[in-house]
């Protein structure tokens, strides 16, 4: 052969499939203009992948001359619509094929391996008056370790994936009216019943084709010239669902991914086929692949078949429906941002994930463009109200998350894990990065004023004031320091005034000497502060501890005053006296854990609400306008 095959196979069959092998067999015999086709797999057993052995035979025309000069030249095709290579993949999974052809009264016979040379034997039939034609292929020499899936052998599979991957060339058999029959046998000494693996045959012949519906597609601006068709089969079955996408491409089908299998409901099979004269020649060597003809924009193109897709299912399947009325009302629940931006007509038919993205995408490019907008009129003016109120429903969503996750602690989780929650300990966030640091700072779970309060802190400097305000009772952590949260409102080594808020957590407990106990440390501990930090001006503290019906009766008889809460939460307002004998206020709480949880998941639910009917009005007044404007 004049190309180093070995090299070649590599080259023009990236990855390989034992399938190939039969269907390029299969090809060629098409070619030959074969109506009758046996494909014979022998082997031992399934783990002695060496006693492989194929043959396959056709009553095609048989290798004349001029077949033969193109077989023995790699990329040689006989026209456009062939590459010239497809024989390559037998080398890759066969050491050898030994061909015997008979054309009337010639019989051409050669090995077919790698370093072919073109060499062969040419003899006469010894019978002159049985003018036979036929080609028969057999593979022997199996190349690799093992055969990688029974399915590759089966003959119940192989007829699925072959009636797949020329349906479209035998479709137009059955249409013209040419018979054919392809017969598939397996015959094996060891058998697997777990596998269903035993000898068995089977037969495609024109009954077993699906009967396949066609619609013209409007070519909206895809290509000027070509018109494209799509071929479609849907049948109920009783079997799990079965999908096949594909466009056609000189008589083959080469699968392209436009939606998940999973999309289609149990007891389904669906094929769409997208047939166009532009498609002609426009595979990869292996055939495995689509090449997209130049010019053309793929996402524009497989967006226009998914809509196509998207009609017929909607129609022709019920669930399908029932399927996207549910994950869109889905999306409106968890990604109200990006309401407007899903793909109407392909909700529920493509991946989740691959639609979120897809949203995400388009409302970036949004964003951008507004931001290079140089002038600001009413419509510009209009739609940076609409990405403003985008971008705060994703972080409420993203508060929503947090409220999740802290609902989700249980006795197991440290006091540590509160606080890294709410805060995490000795980090630094800069006002001048608010917008991405407010994602970091949850202390809006106490409070919403605190949102734009901030740590400034080194660890090592954080680590003096938390030892600065310890007391002598106190449980402390491994390095010595007791469990914590802090955060300021500016930096506390600067002259100017701030204020910080406290969290403290104390074990849930009962005991209500040891709880009473716990809230007059929050006094001694707020003095240290105040004397260690000279410039605060107010301390928010916050304790959250087991509240029971004994202690909420005796923080009522000490003065603290009940708040409106979903749990409990009692307040006071005590007053620190700095060195200069300067008040410093100290607003205290005293919280129940459920409490900290029930009240920011109520604030941030009507947040979200008031968001996400507000982007639900804009969606509806676009879409109404679009819809005017058509009219007009």
């Amino acid at each position: 052969m004049d190309i180093e095959t070995s090299n070649a196979i590599r080259l023009f069959f990236p990855n390989p499939s034992l399938s190939l092998v039969f269907f390029e067999a299969i090809a060629n015999a098409f070619d030959a203009d074969a109506t009758e086709i046996k494909i014979d797999i022998n082997l031992t057993s399934f783990d002695v992948s060496e006693s492989l052995k194929v043959t396959i035979e056709d009553n095609g025309n048989g290798f004349t001359d001029e077949n033969f000069d193109r077989f023995k030249s790699l990329l040689k095709p006989r026209d456009k619509y062939h590459k010239g290579v497809g024989r390559l993949v037998f080398l890759n999974y066969f050491h050898q094929v030994e061909v015997i052809s008979t054309l009337e009264n010639q019989v051409r016979s050669f090995v077919f391996k790698d370093k072919f040379d073109g060499s062969y034997l040419k003899n006469e039939t010894t019978n002159k008056n049985n003018r036979t034609k036929s080609t028969k292929l057999i593979f022997t020499g199996f190349a690799n370790k093992q055969i990688k899936s029974y399915d590759d052998i089966k003959p119940d599979t192989l007829k699925k994936r072959i009636i797949e991957h020329f349906l479209p060339m035998l479709s137009e058999f059955n249409r013209i009216g040419k018979k054919f029959t392809i017969q598939i046998n397996l015959e094996t000494l060891e058998s697997n019943a777990t596998k269903d693996f035993f000898t068995k045959e089977t037969t495609i012949k024109p009954e077993d084709l699906p009967t396949l519906s066609v619609i013209n597609i409007s070519n909206i601006g895809i290509d000027a010239i070509s018109t494209i068709e799509m071929h479609y089969h849907i049948q109920k079955t009783k079997e799990k669902s079965n999908l096949l996408t594909a466009v056609c491409i000189d008589g083959r089908t080469i699968p392209i991914n436009l939606i998940q299998t999973s999309a289609i409901p149990f007891g389904y099979s669906v094929v769409f086929l997208f047939v166009s004269d532009f498609f002609h020649a426009k595979s990869d060597s292996s055939r495995q692949k689509l090449s997209v003809p130049d010019g053309i924009n793929e996402n524009r193109l497989y967006k226009m078949f998914r809509n196509e897709i998207s009609t017929v299912l909607s129609k022709e399947i019920p669930e399908i429906n029932k399927e996207n009325f549910k994950v869109k009302k889905q999306f409106e629940t968890k990604f109200p941002h990006l309401l407007g931006y899903f793909d109407e007509n392909t909700v529920g038919l493509i991946d989740k994930d691959e639609a979120l993205n897809n949203a995400n995408q388009q409302l970036f490019s949004t964003q951008k463009e507004l931001l290079q907008c140089d002038k600001m009129d009413d419509a510009t003016f209009k739609k940076y109200l609409d990405i403003s109120s985008r971008a705060l429903t994703e972080y409420i969503l993203y508060r929503e998350g947090i409220i999740e996750k802290m609902k989700g602690m249980t006795e197991s989780n440290s006091e540590s894990d509160l606080h890294n929650l709410i805060v995490p300990r000795y980090q630094e966030y800069r006002q001048e990065k608010m917008a991405n640091e407010i994602y970091q700072n949850n202390a809006w779970l106490l409070d919403d004023k605190f949102m734009t309060f901030r740590t400034v802190l080194s660890e090592a400097d954080m680590g003096k004031v938390i030892n600065a305000i310890s007391l002598t009772d106190d449980n402390v952590e491994e390095n010595g320091r007791p469990d914590i949260a802090m955060i300021f409102s500016a930096d506390p080594n600067d002259k100017n005034p701030v204020d910080v808020v406290i969290v403290e957590i104390k074990k849930k407990t009962d005991n209500e000497k040891e709880n009473i106990y716990a809230v007059n440390q929050l006094l001694d501990r707020a003095q240290k502060l105040v004397d260690f930090c000279p410039n605060i001006q107010r301390v928010w503290y916050y304790a959250l501890i087991q509240v029971n019906e004994n202690l909420s009766n005796r923080l009522r008889q000490m003065k603290w005053a009940p708040l409106f809460s979903k749990g409990k939460v009692f307040y006071q307002e005590f007053e620190t006296y700095r060195k200069d004998s300067k008040i410093v206020p100290t607003p205290t709480f005293i919280m129940s854990f459920d409490a900290l949880v029930s009240d920011a998941e109520s604030r941030n639910h009507a947040f979200l609400e008031v968001l996400r009917n507000t982007i639900k009005k804009h969606v509806a007044l676009n879409s109404n306008a679009i819809v005017s404007k058509l009219e007009i």
